[in-house]
């Protein structure tokens, strides 16, 4: 639960140091390494050679937490006197701010599910953008508004499914065939790197 409030507290950090820049919220480039990002795929499930971080052995909540998972929804984009020109929006998963003490499946699933949260909430983001976008509203503090309340969101959820599905498998099942089947109800707003 630490791990959680940690986390919370990072993207909040993230969001209000990232208020002052005027063309991203988020960016991968904060962490200088593209090699130290996944981007979120259906094709490509997170492995434990992924989790590159350390955990940090000063919390007491280690003795109980085996691993953890920093996945962020990636917010770029430029605006012309406040007015949106153009957007990205990314899931991905920071491997060195990710950690792991365990080589369980089970909890493996667990953090993959944390991840397909934040391409769940990237893909609501998508949608709510091209509405905007379909509407003619190009005004930057709406797309910002909508980024903030999604990721606060995906914040309430991500606590939601620890607390419903720690040391419950069956939960952890329905959680994973939910969560699966909302992100398909969004296919449409899969994103798709232009390479």
């Amino acid at each position: 639960m630490k791990l959680r409030f940690t986390y919370v507290l990072l993207i909040f950090i993230i969001i209000i140091c990232s208020s002052t820049i005027p063309n991203y919220r988020y960016s991968k480039k904060a962490y200088n390494q593209e090699e130290n990002t996944i981007l979120w795929s259906n094709d490509r499930k997170l492995t434990w050679e992924d989790f590159k971080g350390v955990p940090d052995s000063s919390s007491q909540s280690v003795l109980v937490t085996v691993a953890g998972t920093t996945s962020v929804i990636n917010f770029e984009y430029k605006t012309i006197k406040n007015m949106m020109t153009s957007y990205k929006i990314e899931s991905i998963f920071v491997k060195n701010k990710s950690w792991t003490i365990t080589s369980d499946t089970l909890v493996l699933a667990h953090e993959q599910l944390h991840f397909d949260i934040t391409e769940l909430y990237a893909r609501r983001i998508r949608k709510t953008f091209d509405s905007l976008k379909s509407r003619k509203n190009y005004i930057e503090d709406n797309y910002v508004k909508v980024y903030d309340h999604n990721i606060m969101q995906k914040n309430e959820l991500d606590d939601l499914y620890d607390n419903q599905v720690y040391g419950n498998n069956m939960n952890q099942n329905r959680w994973i065939k939910k969560i699966s089947n909302e992100i398909l109800k969004l296919k449409k707003y899969e994103y798709l790197p232009e390479d």
